[in-house]
């Protein structure tokens, strides 16, 4: 500790917003020590450049003459960008292996980053958490955060936004009223250290994959400006939500359990057996009437005949519409037609936000059940749907969604004209068996 205090004792925090050649100089030098040259050019300069973005270094000058080129030393960095309205990224505090316990110079720097954050009554910070995380979940939320349904994917793996407002986060790490000069000096009580040390080692080594090998699955991964990671197999961006929660006034849609109960193993078996009629799905594009296979917005494979169980699901769907409705708060309508298929969602595969029906459609409710083998051999495929308002006599969608994970033998009920998507699915296997199956069903207005 007193090798840390005596650093730190000749240490200061720096705020960049731009870099001269000095600054310039000090920090490739300190992302070479740190071990990844890159980090400067593939990272940090492109996102300065950007805008809504700064540097927090922590800076040692050398003893005389404190000027020219190599006089300034980084010993930690961090830095923070704006992901959409009063919503920041935050990446880990950067130091070199002679500081990896210097828990007084991270908190420092977090410190002053935070401070600044919290300028703005609304500002959060934003981590992405790999959906296996166990340590940096734990650590997240007993330090405030809330985990998030806004799901982000990459070729590894896919990963929730946890979000907490800046102040809150500033006042549970116990940096709102120590000063930045006692962290510095390890002043600091016990219980605050403590906390300090857990948080930013586990920020720091769940980002290290990501840090020095793309190819790796990271718990912790940087959040983009924009708020939208890409999403493999051309699943397209811009579906994550940021900002306070909003109130839930209403259902827009509901969710049945046990559906087809002691029925379903029949009925998986049945589409099991017919895996060779299964064809690729379609998808009605505007101003077409026929439907037509177009797998940049679509890739699944469908099967129209569902023989026996075509009769038991509709009885079923009709059975459960009427208190459907009523907890939707959706106006009843005269029952025509039901539509039913299946689908089936192998590796890559995913749905593209869509609507099932609306101003000159008869599709008034869409049903999706979900049903696969077990032990479950996939993940993703999780289905979104927002919620719309009436406004001059029109649907239109709003920020407000649900994200459901497919679960067995559930039902979903909601409005044809709610947009929704389904997210891309993982079959690590690449059997057709292990894929994510659903009945996709499409109640009518009768003529």
């Amino acid at each position: 500790m007193t090798t840390h205090f005596r650093r730190n004792d000749s240490t200061r925090i720096d705020v960049f917003e731009e870099l001269g050649h000095t600054a310039l100089a000090a920090l490739r030098n300190f992302c070479r020590r740190l071990g990844a040259p890159h980090l400067l050019d593939e990272v940090l300069l492109p996102t300065l450049q950007d805008g809504d973005a700064q540097l927090y270094a922590a800076v040692r000058d050398r003893p005389w003459p404190p000027w020219g080129l190599g006089a300034r030393h980084v010993s930690a960095l961090c830095e923070v960008h704006a992901v959409s309205d009063e919503s920041y990224a935050i990446s880990p505090v950067y130091v070199t292996d002679e500081d990896l316990t210097n828990v007084g110079l991270m908190s420092a720097v977090y410190k002053e980053v935070l401070e600044s954050l919290a300028t703005q009554k609304r500002a959060e910070v934003n981590y992405l958490v790999a959906d296996w995380s166990t340590l940096a979940d734990h650590v997240l939320s007993n330090n405030g955060f809330r985990k998030y349904d806004d799901v982000f994917l990459t070729e590894q793996s896919r990963y929730f936004t946890y979000r907490v407002p800046a102040a809150e986060l500033l006042a549970k790490l116990g940096l709102r009223d120590i000063a930045t000069t006692d962290l510095l000096a390890h002043d600091i009580p016990e219980d605050i250290l403590e906390r300090n040390a857990l948080f930013h080692s586990t920020i720091l080594a769940g980002s290290r994959a990501e840090l020095f090998n793309a190819a790796l699955a990271a718990e912790l991964i940087g959040l983009v400006r924009g708020g939208h990671a890409g999403k493999p197999g051309g699943v397209p961006g811009g579906t994550g939500r940021f900002g306070y929660p909003a109130e839930q006034p209403d259902w827009f849609y509901v969710t049945l359990e046990k559906f087809l109960g002691d029925s379903r193993q029949k009925f998986m078996d049945y589409v099991l057996s017919n895996e060779k009629a299964f064809t690729p799905g379609t998808v009605i594009e505007h101003a077409h009437e026929a439907p037509v296979v177009n797998e940049r917005m679509r890739r699944a494979k469908t099967l129209n005949d569902l023989g026996e169980f075509d009769k038991v699901l509709k009885d079923h769907i009709r059975q459960a519409l009427a208190p459907a409705l009523a907890r939707m708060k959706y106006p009843s309508f005269p029952v025509g037609e039901i539509e039913l298929q299946v689908a089936v969602s192998s590796d890559g595969d995913y749905f593209r936000m869509h609507r099932d029906g609306g101003e000159d459609s008869t599709r008034e409710i869409t049903f999706v059940y979900f049903f696969y083998r077990e032990p479950r051999r996939f993940y993703g495929g999780e289905l979104r749907i927002f919620d719309n308002v009436e406004v001059d006599g029109k649907s239109v969608p709003t920020d407000r969604s649900q994200l459901l994970s497919p679960r067995q033998d559930v039902a979903v009920f909601f409005a044809s004209r709610n947009e929704h998507e389904v997210l891309a699915v993982r079959v690590p296997s690449q059997e057709f068996g292990d894929g994510r199956f659903t009945v996709t069903g499409w109640v009518h207005r009768s003529k």
